[in-house]
């Protein structure tokens, strides 16, 4: 059995590193999508779609279990109701429902990508964490703003639905995270049809880095209800 680790928005495949670190008893693999990290020369991401194919050449004749942070959240949910065999569960955090009414819209064309992207970092880990960072760390963040704008926008109409998915679901969220993603979790809870809501004991968007015990628990949960 292998865990996928697939990373959200303004991240790499390095943000799941501490998580990784806590599973020791499968193949962890870990993989910078488009457009970020050791991916970065495959230039803009494309569709939706792509992100899943890509998901799955990593997936390969493997039984798999998924893990995926927000965006990343999303093509993990996307790969588990595609119906391919090999992933036998999935565990998502705080994946975003964009195509909602009620979701914050992506930022507007008039916004700076590099400021919308500054502002989700510093919502994400606090303004002690973002000031500590180093100037050159800070100029990449804001870098891929225009990444994470084009992501935002690929789910402004839903890609996938939950009821496909065959397999044991574990929607995780933020125990002192917004209204959104709260509200996100219990709906997704609600459509999956083997799936379980998780919130995280004093986590936020960040869980993945700020509380990777955690994070590593609801995917031992996942391979739980497998074995």
């Amino acid at each position: 059995m292998q865990i996928v680790l697939i990373h959200g928005a303004v991240d790499r495949a390095a943000g799941m590193i501490r998580v990784a670190r806590r599973i020791d008893h499968c193949e962890v693999v870990r993989y910078d999508r488009r457009g970020y990290g050791r991916s970065g020369h495959l230039g803009q991401p494309y569709t939706f779609e792509e992100h899943v194919h890509d998901l799955e050449l990593v997936i390969g004749g493997r039984p798999t279990v998924l893990f995926g942070h927000s965006y990343g959240g999303s093509i993990a949910l996307a790969a588990a109701s595609s119906g391919n065999r090999n992933v036998r569960a999935a565990v998502s955090y705080e994946a975003p429902r964009t195509w909602e009414s009620w979701w914050p819209p992506p930022p507007s064309s008039d916004i700076d990508p590099s400021d919308a992207a500054e502002h989700f970092i510093r919502r994400m880990i606090g303004e002690d964490r973002w000031s500590a960072l180093p100037t050159n760390s800070r100029s990449k963040l804001r870098s891929q703003g225009v990444l994470m704008v084009h992501e935002l926008k690929t789910q402004t109409t839903q890609r996938y639905r939950l009821e496909d998915a065959k397999i044991p679901l574990v929607i995780g969220v933020g125990e002192l995270s917004g209204e959104h993603a709260q509200r996100a979790a219990t709906i997704f809870g609600q459509e999956a049809i083997r799936g379980e809501v998780e919130r995280l004991k004093d986590a936020k968007h960040d869980a993945p880095m700020s509380h990777p015990d955690q994070v590593a628990n609801l995917i031992e949960q996942a391979l739980r209800q497998i074995s």
